[in-house]
């Protein structure tokens, strides 16, 4: 095992004042507002087809958007004018900022489509309301203003809503290519893959297929294929008994020890001395490609 670090001190954390909020529904159109915001709240729009005014900016805020709102706002909700809205909220008075949060002036105000974990922390802050009968007259303790903490950072942190490392961002013909070569190492991984069959799924020619890899992952396709094959093998390495032949032939190498040698040039460790290592607690040697490009773990 690795030896644990002493706490951190909790110096620049979140600390809130006060904490209340809960699950609200409207009738077709609605409205809220104008008002002024006297504090902070967070909005998540779980049904209808909502605007939101700030000052003389208007933002669409469809299901599954979160509105981030602070203290002198002026403000006005209009919820949808067709059919029912319903939103979570909570209202929150900030004590202390984490240090490593930007200007509130800086925040986002909507996000239409923000982490999908977002969406389960507010659920899970909203309950915490509900079994706490006596906030908001008493401060949320360190334990709650820690998930308020996650799910705030997670929102203003624009680059993860906005992260192209991630198979969405990626170009059409780099996404078939990529779910190909997982299908060939679920189904048949011994099967010989070469340039022209992932020119044919991606549908472009071979020299554009290169400069969109090359752009979007660093790598050429068949380099990225070889080290999806290695990459499988990492997770086979902890997550599976089978012996390293086994897993050679899984990842559709012909030879244990062909192999063995092109997971030690790629992770600078033996595959047998990563799974002993794992076996101790430390952790595994960094991948190459994005943790979300590995196939599927079965045998």
């Amino acid at each position: 095992m690795v030896p644990l670090l002493p706490p951190r001190s909790a110096i620049g954390r979140l600390e809130l004042n006060y904490l209340y909020g809960g699950v609200v529904q409207y009738r077709a159109g609605e409205t809220l507002g104008p008002r002024v915001l006297g504090d902070y709240e967070l909005v998540l729009i779980v049904e209808g087809q909502v605007a939101y005014r700030v000052g003389h900016r208007e933002y669409p805020a469809p299901p599954d958007s979160v509105i981030l709102a602070r203290p002198g706002f002026h403000e006005a909700y209009r919820w949808d004018p067709v059919g029912r809205t319903r939103h979570a909220y909570f209202h929150f008075d900030i004590a202390r900022l984490p240090e490593d949060w930007p200007d509130p002036n800086a925040w986002p105000i909507v996000r239409n489509h923000p982490a999908p974990v977002i969406g389960g922390l507010f659920r899970h802050v909203i309950q915490l309301i509900h079994s706490h009968p006596t906030w908001p007259a008493a401060p949320p303790g360190p334990g709650e203003c820690r998930v308020v903490e996650t799910l705030i950072s997670l929102f203003i942190e624009e680059h993860l809503a906005g992260n192209t490392q991630y198979e969405c961002g990626r170009p059409e013909a780099v996404h078939r290519t990529l779910r190909w070569m997982r299908q060939v190492l679920d189904d048949d991984p011994r099967r010989p893959v070469r340039l022209e069959d992932l020119v044919r799924v991606a549908c472009v020619t071979d020299k554009h297929l290169c400069r969109l890899f090359r752009k979007t992952l660093g790598w050429s396709p068949m380099r990225t294929y070889n080290l999806m094959r290695l990459q499988l093998s990492l997770a086979l390495l902890a997550r599976t008994n089978l012996s390293i032949k086994q897993i050679a032939d899984r990842c559709g190498y012909d030879n244990q020890f062909y192999f063995s040698r092109c997971f030690t040039k790629v992770f600078s460790r033996s595959p047998n001395r990563v799974r002993q290592e794992l076996s101790l607690g430390v952790p595994p040697p960094p991948s190459p490609l994005p943790v979300d490009m590995t196939p599927r773990v079965h045998w």
